[in-house]
């Protein structure tokens, strides 16, 4: 066959040495042909898989249909897996962050403030710590079960007693931090403390410094006083 006939003619019979122009005249001819040799090399290449049913045998599209739902499947379990383990990460940040929260610092440890208030909060309540604390024993715990029984069953008048004392400290500091006197008196502190004197040396020193702008305030009191004293004494 010619270069010439196999461009007009570029559908070939591979049976034979036919070529056709159109890929339906090849169809026609192998059906009317070579149908004999087709379905006996059809039945070579299958064996008796056609013939023979099998349980295991699937049709090619029902194949083609299982594999696309399996695909579909691990699709869905990989987006389902990673989702899994997006919410795990997450979760396990969140802790993390729950736990650097509920931590205590040790700058808050360290600092004699919130100790003293923290002793003075643990003072206040200790007369519901010692009725806590005897009823623990009362019930049949030891010493040191009922120590701890009575420091959680108090523990939340501790706190609230503590942060009461935090809260007067805060709304003092408000009123103060943009009163002059007041800003005086701790640029006077911070410098000798920065100079390396001890906070209560420096307040010993600092405070009879300034005391004398608070005259006017005393003034005031005494005034009242007397007053007060002028109106018993006429009411006598």
């Amino acid at each position: 066959m010619n270069s010439l006939s196999s461009v007009n003619k570029p559908h070939a019979c591979h049976l034979c040495d036919i070529s056709f122009n159109k890929k339906y005249n090849l169809k026609r001819h192998l059906e009317s042909v070579h149908a004999e040799q087709l379905s006996s090399a059809s039945e070579e290449s299958s064996g008796m898989a056609y013939n023979t049913p099998s349980e295991h045998y699937e049709p090619p599209y029902k194949r083609c249909r299982v594999v696309e739902s399996h695909d579909h499947v691990n699709e869905e379990s990989s987006e389902e897996e990673d989702s899994e383990s997006e919410k795990e990460v997450e979760d396990d940040e969140e802790s993390a962050n729950e736990e650097e929260e509920e931590r205590p610092s040790s700058d808050l440890e360290d600092n004699p403030i919130y100790q003293d208030w923290l002793e003075e909060a643990n003072e206040a309540t200790e007369d519901m710590w010692k009725t806590k604390f005897e009823k623990c024993i009362n019930e049949g715990m030891s010493e040191d079960q009922a120590g701890e029984g009575a420091h959680v069953k108090t523990l939340w008048a501790v706190k609230r007693n503590f942060f009461a004392r935090f809260k007067d400290f805060l709304s003092s500091y408000l009123h103060l931090k943009d009163d002059d006197t007041y800003q005086d008196i701790t640029w006077d502190l911070e410098d000798k403390m920065e100079k390396g004197m001890d906070i209560n040396t420096a307040l010993n020193r600092v405070i009879p410094k300034h005391q004398s702008k608070f005259a006017g305030l005393f003034i005031q009191e005494e005034e009242c006083d007397n007053e007060e004293e002028s109106e018993d004494d006429e009411e006598q």
